[in-house]
């Protein structure tokens, strides 16, 4: 009968692994290179970051309930940023600073030059990503696209729409004021990035590798020797009979 089912202690699991472990290392480092390598030819993205401070309006004296008054303001715009209209409002603002500040290009040569494919607020409002988080009476937005001065540019319409106010009910109730401006965007990829992305591709190789390693083992039912016998049976082992190959199959070999 069945001794017992199949259990696995640590010195087991190390006797499974250890004989294939140039297998995990080999997984993984072809993992790792994989993810280097698509990590090299992934789309480079930049990201520009903008700082606006929130105010409660009011001809009173500074009170702490105005910081909580604007941090609830802020919670509120966290969620406003990635709404199709707001975000049109965006794009349009950008159009409109293009204008003004690049008037002797075109739109083709604007689109070849913010890496835009069609020069419609729609489309516009969805090449670019918004990321926010506050701090107080502070919010703090990014924007990553896939060009350094559109991220830029972008950054700064989302500002020069926040300021301008309409954008909410009680926009009214609060004062707005960039007190960071926003800079050519910065590159996402970075050599943190590069090593960051490797470990993970070697370590989700070796994590595969010794899964298929396991799942091979526990599904191989040939016994091999008699621990396997006496770890799975309630039999006694008498012996062994050692496997002999005849002259005559080693000269036919």
């Amino acid at each position: 009968m069945r001794k017992r089912t199949e259990e696995f202690n640590i010195k087991e699991l190390l006797n499974i692994f250890i004989p294939k472990l140039w297998l995990i290392v080999i997984v993984a480092m072809v993992f790792g290179m994989g993810m280097a390598v698509f990590t090299v030819f992934e789309e480079d993205r930049y990201v520009s970051t903008t700082v606006i401070h929130v105010v409660k309006a009011s001809d009173m004296e500074f009170e702490i309930n105005d910081v909580e008054f604007a941090n609830t303001y802020l919670q509120t715009y966290i969620e406003v940023l990635n709404i199709k209209d707001f975000r049109v409002s965006v794009a349009k603002d950008f159009q409109d600073h293009c204008a003004k500040t690049l008037p002797e290009l075109t739109e083709a040569d604007l689109m070849a030059k913010f890496d835009i494919g069609i020069w419609e607020p729609s489309s516009i409002a969805d090449s670019f990503k918004i990321t926010a988080r506050t701090s107080q009476d502070l919010l703090t937005v990014s924007v990553e696209t896939s060009n350094a001065q559109f991220s830029y540019y972008i950054a700064n319409s989302i500002a020069n729409v926040l300021v301008a106010g309409q954008t909410l009910a009680y926009d009214e109730a609060v004062k707005m004021r960039v007190v960071q401006q926003a800079v050519p965007g910065a590159p996402v990829k970075t050599l943190t990035t590069y090593i960051l992305n490797t470990f993970i591709g070697g370590a989700v190789g070796a994590v595969l590798s010794m899964v298929a390693i396991f799942i091979y083992n526990v599904a191989d039912v040939t016994i091999r020797d008699k621990k396997k016998i006496e770890d799975n049976f309630d039999i006694p082992v008498l012996g062994v009979i050692p496997r002999f190959i005849s002259d005559e199959v080693k000269i036919k070999k």
